[in-house]
């Protein structure tokens, strides 16, 4: 089971905006991704990932209070939070807003802009700016376990091959006119996320805790692919410990060293989110959700539902156009 995969189906990547961008000696850039995109991208109650992959050239990046990192060609900059930060070739200068860039622009419409390229300056810098629009609250544990900014190498490194074929692709298909832009330019940003998610998890210390990192522990991993396979079925920690190869008590004790909450508790979320997400999708009584997601009383199903999302499944199901989801954070 990829759990990963199947965490950020619920998440529901979507609504991308993917571009390229020419700078120019000097430049400086102040990003407000709530601001200057999220009104054009994301309905309410919707997060934005900002993204910028480096095809030539470097720029710096500072998420202040903490210090100003280097981002240098085939690597990327993930901003998960939403948080705004400063980009440019030398940060000591004047930011300008991004909003001031894209002033009176159709965000999904631009495939290319230059900045600090005045009277046909030299480009020193030529970079993808990705942003994605989801439901953050879907899984709270997913961006918790994310630092408010990262950066990852998309090149090639020993243990994954390299992106460079990708990353030219995207960039030619970025300023192609073709139909189906659109759909394509969500796809590859997708990519460009999930993997750098990956190559992030994979260089997490070995003591580090967390959601990402209970995906990488050989056990917790184990142990969450098999509830994330059959969230319906009706686990107990022994029976979840045995599928494992391992005893009820080390995988009760790693369980909650690395993930912070027991198993069941975490199994238990899980479903109330697969729950949420069918009954805001589909058509089905609450009955018949309830028996999906492992619950042989909809009376139970009704009370756990409300401890975790604090309304009623049929309070949710007709507001939930008006209300945005809950943070369910696991712990």
């Amino acid at each position: 089971m990829d759990v990963l995969s199947d965490v950020l189906k619920a998440v529901r990547l979507n609504g991308a905006v993917l571009f390229r961008g020419e700078f120019g000696t000097p430049w400086c850039i102040a990003a407000r991704p709530e601001t200057a995109i999220a009104a054009q991208l994301s309905s309410p109650g919707m997060h934005l990932i900002s993204f910028h992959v480096v095809l030539e050239g470097h720029f710096w990046a500072r998420l202040p209070p903490a210090d100003a990192v280097r981002i240098d060609a085939g690597e990327v900059l993930v901003v998960p939070h939403g948080d705004a930060y400063v980009i440019g070739d030398a940060l000591d200068n004047v930011p300008v807003p991004a909003a001031q860039l894209f002033a009176g622009a159709s965000l999904p419409d631009i495939r290319s802009f230059r900045w600090g390229c005045a009277g046909g300056g030299d480009v020193r810098t030529r970079v993808l700016c990705g942003y994605l629009s989801c439901e953050r609250n879907a899984f709270a544990p997913l961006f918790a376990a994310l630092p408010r900014l990262f950066k990852v190498r998309l090149g090639q490194t020993a243990a994954a091959q390299t992106l460079d074929p990708l990353l030219m692709y995207a960039e030619q298909e970025v300023l192609s006119p073709r139909p189906g832009a659109a759909g394509l330019k969500l796809r590859m940003a997708e990519l460009m996320f999930v993997e750098a998610l990956r190559r992030h998890m994979e260089a997490l210390p070995e003591a580090e805790s967390g959601w990402l990192a209970g995906l990488r522990d050989p056990l917790v991993g184990r142990a969450l692919a098999l509830l994330h396979e059959t969230p319906q079925r009706r686990w107990t920690v022994d029976e979840l410990a045995q599928a494992a190869a391992t005893s009820r008590s080390r995988l009760a004790e790693r369980f909650k060293d690395v993930l912070g909450e027991p198993p069941m508790q975490y199994l238990a979320r899980w479903r109330m989110l697969l729950a949420a997400r069918r009954l805001r999708e589909g058509r089905d009584s609450v009955a018949t959700v309830a028996e999906a997601v492992g619950y042989d009383s909809p009376a139970a199903f009704q009370r756990g539902f409300a401890r975790y999302m604090g309304t009623t499944p049929a309070q949710w199901r007709r507001g939930v156009d008006a209300v945005e989801e809950p943070e369910c954070g696991f712990g």
